[in-house]
């Protein structure tokens, strides 16, 4: 394996998988696409600009994400598997962590591309330019999608607020 290619597995894993779980709600199915991921970034590496790795590189795990989606029965319940946090708290890390718990079935509520916005730029912190990217998606597309997914989930979390 090359010095190159492992570095990037470092440095890429966790936000490939984490946008995986989030579009697929599903850590089995989420590994697998970012493995399929892993094994293109193998394949393609001396052909992708070492600088665009990480766009190409979200851009292939999503589009793993969605093919599988497309190839779910629609009948097909999703459920949110959370591991449960090991160490409850005072009453205040419980609130916390039920509106966390609200806030990621809001996420995973939403529509594409509205989901893979918010993941990739408010959890994953991409730039805009690298949103739009992966997204293929023009700046202003990028920004107006965005605040529209914000509002989406302003609204969905202010019905839930005591």
């Amino acid at each position: 394996m090359s010095k190159r290619f492992r570095q990037w597995v470092d440095e890429y894993r966790d936000q490939a998988w984490t946008l995986a779980r989030y579009l697929l709600r599903d850590p089995a199915e989420a590994e697998d696409v970012c493995q399929e991921a892993f094994v293109k970034l193998w394949h393609h590496q001396d052909a992708i600009d070492p600088a665009k790795v990480k766009p190409w590189l979200m851009k292939v795990t999503r589009n793993g994400c969605l093919d599988r989606l497309r190839r779910r029965r629609p009948t097909e319940e999703l459920t949110e598997q959370a591991a449960p946090d090991p160490a409850p708290g005072p009453l205040q890390d419980t609130h916390r962590r039920e509106l966390a718990q609200r806030l990621r079935q809001s996420i995973a509520g939403l529509a594409e591309p509205y989901r893979s916005l918010v993941v990739l730029r408010d959890i994953h912190q991409h730039s805009y330019e690298e949103v739009a990217g992966v997204l293929e998606l023009s700046l202003a597309q990028v920004r107006v999608y965005l605040h529209r997914a914000r509002k989406q989930l302003r609204e969905q979390l202010a019905e839930v607020r005591p």
